[in-house]
């Protein structure tokens, strides 16, 4: 298999988009592993993530080194030889590994909130390329689920990656690393609690973080996200998306001094309404290690398929930088 870097285009006129991976392709790639974790099942009956890093393992290692059958092994050839020399892009394959999770997380009955929309990924990536001007940099998702976050920013933004991950859930440490060796991407995994993980020096924390429930006197984000405050390097960028009561919670805003303490508010984005479940909604946090001398960026974004009020909110939000460079 051949690689291909994705794209990430940004115009003058406020256009954010990606440019269209290459459908057959994509398409190619996600029937083969469909393929193969369905002829593996018939083979082993193992469970489906379990088929996934068997078929994944196969298809980097160029050969058949799963305990199967002789008729098994030869259909399983057939079946990846559909993968040669043909030119898949980093987009193909990450497109198609999370469409093979989410029918992952159906077989399991696990919910599938483990895998962020590429709108989102891909706006948090437009933020991060505002925010930090250093041609290579440090990105860790300290809730990574399976990575998508992660893979979707590192495959479009315009600078070299050092990427982190960490997740409490074995699965989804597992389903990065698969992620991470199809795209030949060097990432540093870490299959713990992520108040435990402790990094420094970073140039980004980026994470999608679940709805959480306040219990007494303890609330699980407002914890999580002062520990990841501590990960930012000088002029480190923070960027996550939160319920959008966020704030609500923190009654004697102890919270917003602790953590204005350690970053500043670059903006608050409201997401649109029908990218969630009802009662759902959600916004994007922006953050960063360094003073901000003027009034933050708040917006409230437009459905994304609405290219022209999703254009005005972008140049609002690109006036604001050009501002505060």
């Amino acid at each position: 298999m051949v690689y291909n870097k994705g794209q990430f285009c940004y115009n003058l006129y406020g256009e954010l988009k990606m440019k269209e991976a290459k459908t057959n392709n994509l398409e190619l790639f996600h029937d083969v592993v469909e393929e193969s974790n369905n002829l593996l099942y018939e083979a082993t009956h193992k469970p489906y993530f379990e088929l996934i890093d068997m078929t994944c393992k196969n298809i980097l290692e160029n050969e058949i080194i799963s305990d199967v059958d002789l008729e098994t092994e030869n259909k399983l050839k057939e079946i990846y030889s559909r993968l040669n020399d043909v030119d898949f892009s980093v987009e193909d394959v990450r497109k198609a590994m999370q469409a093979i999770f989410l029918r992952g997380f159906k077989e399991m009955k696990m919910p599938n909130s483990n895998t962020t929309p590429d709108t989102l990924g891909i706006f948090m990536t437009y933020l991060l390329s505002k925010m930090i001007n250093k041609k290579e940099i440090s990105i860790v998702d300290p809730m990574c689920g399976v990575g998508n976050l992660l893979f979707t920013i590192s495959n479009h933004i315009d600078k070299e990656t050092n990427l982190y991950a960490c997740d409490n859930n074995y699965w989804m440490t597992d389903l990065t690393r698969i992620t991470a060796d199809l795209l030949n991407k060097p990432v540093e995994i870490f299959f713990q609690d992520c108040e435990s993980l402790f990094l420094s020096d970073m140039d980004a924390v980026v994470f999608d973080m679940p709805n959480c429930v306040k219990e007494e006197d303890k609330f699980f984000p407002y914890d999580a996200m002062l520990h990841f405050a501590d990960y930012l390097a000088d002029g480190g960028a923070m960027i996550g998306i939160l319920q959008n009561d966020f704030f609500d919670y923190d009654k004697n805003q102890e919270f917003k001094k602790a953590l204005f303490e350690k970053v500043s508010l670059v903006g608050m984005c409201e997401l649109p309404d029908n990218m969630f479940a009802k009662g759902k909604a959600k916004i994007i946090l922006v953050l960063q290690k360094k003073e901000i001398k003027d009034h933050c960026f708040m917006v409230k974004l437009p459905s994304f398929s609405n290219v022209s009020d999703f254009n005005e909110s972008l140049l609002n939000i690109e006036a604001w930088f050009e501002k505060n460079k």
